[in-house]
């Protein structure tokens, strides 16, 4: 096996720089233990010797293929979408790159294969495809959303589509280190070989800096976690032991969070926004005052739990100014996230405002329109919807 994939990376050697290149930064190692023929992650190219020892070698260099694809897309190493079982991340891998790249050999899965539309990306088929699952009673179990462990791996019904999906991703996980390596593989290519432009630019505006809304809200929700202090028995005193009570510390805060409800938010934008907020509910927060507005300023109301169940007011233009002076106004509150599309006045921030504040939109392109004067009064992130 070593030596038929030896011959293949010889010729990429002489015309397929980017393919070689990247496939240098992995080691290869035979598992006959899997169910798929090929899969990477972790740093390693395995190889089903059983498996592949029946087909050709143009099939072996079409499945070599693809996995080193995905190293250069990184969706092994930088972009597990949260909520996504394991055979939903592969079958949307699967979707890119079978929406891209032409293969002769084998057949590998398309966005019209789950009636989904092309160009979409990664997450976008990930986090479709799950619901699909769901429907289908696949689901399995997601994945653990906490931010201390945001991208494990845990076991996932395969939904009906085979154990060899579940293999393919099973080593996928968040590795900066591994995403950097094949970043800098990247930047240095000089000739994309066979390598479709569509797909190559898709390859090169993954070496672009995201944002990533998850590490964005966990270092917010460190930032205006308060202190309260109480003394304990339990705990002996730094300075003299056990005959003082020494002190414990518990965790609480008081947060705010403004809901854009304009005509431009849909109901799944909300949706999609509200599941997030269980990130805060499962960090010390114990509650959240939401409220809604458009041009005016709705209801507050507490959550003691993100709720799937919205019920939308409001619906007209969008006004910040409303909220900001309410935040302003009431000083109790440790923390203000605001979740909008970004399209109205910029809000004159108050000298009195002393509440730390962020800003939650909806898509890359609306960071890119909005991010310079919204980071002048706070972080920016983006959560982006899959509808």
């Amino acid at each position: 096996m070593v030596e038929r994939i030896s011959k293949i990376t010889e010729r990429w050697f002489l015309s397929e720089e980017a393919l070689f290149s990247v496939f240098c930064t992995h080691r290869v190692a035979e598992n006959s233990g899997m169910e798929c023929h090929v899969r990477v992650g972790k740093g390693v190219i395995e190889v089903n010797p059983d498996l592949c020892a029946d087909i050709t070698d143009k099939e072996l260099e079409e499945r070599l293929r693809i996995e080193v694809i995905r190293i250069l897309l990184k969706h092994p190493y930088d972009r597990q979408p949260d909520g996504c079982c394991i055979t939903a991340r592969a079958l949307g891998s699967n979707c890119v790159i079978g929406d891209s790249y032409r293969l002769q050999k084998i057949e590998i899965d398309k966005p019209s294969d789950f009636k989904l539309p092309s160009n979409g990306h990664y997450e976008f088929y990930a986090r479709c495809i799950q619901k699909i699952l769901q429907k289908l009673g696949g689901q399995g179990q997601k994945e653990d959303d906490s931010e201390e462990n945001s991208q494990p791996q845990g076991e996932c019904n395969d939904g009906g589509f085979g154990k060899e999906y579940t293999d393919m991703a099973k080593n996928w996980q968040q590795d900066e280190l591994m995403a950097a390596q094949v970043n800098e593989v990247i930047r240095d290519v000089k000739s994309w070989g066979s390598l479709p432009g569509g797909l190559v630019e898709e390859i090169v505006a993954s070496t672009k800096a995201r944002v990533d809304y998850r590490k964005i809200l966990a270092g917010f929700r460190a930032s205006i976690l308060s202190q309260k202090r109480k003394l304990t028995r339990m705990r002996p005193n730094r300075r003299s032991g056990f005959y003082a009570m020494g002190s414990r510390y518990d965790f609480t805060t008081s947060m705010i969070i403004g809901v854009d409800c304009s005509g431009s938010i849909s109901k799944a934008d909300l949706q999609n926004f509200y599941s997030t907020i269980n990130r805060f509910f499962q960090y010390g927060i114990q509650q959240i005052d939401v409220v809604q507005f458009d041009t005016e300023l709705g209801e507050v109301q507490t959550l003691v739990k993100a709720s799937e169940n919205i019920k939308v007011t409001g619906r007209g233009g969008t006004w910040f100014q409303p909220f900001i002076d309410f935040v302003a106004q009431h000083s109790e509150y440790d923390g203000a996230l605001i979740y909008t599309d970004g399209y109205a006045p910029q809000p004159t921030i108050p000298a009195t405002m002393h509440t730390p504040l962020c800003w939650v939109l909806r898509s890359e392109q609306e960071l890119k329109e909005h991010e310079q004067w919204m980071k002048q009064s706070g972080r920016v992130c983006v959560i982006e919807n899959i509808s």
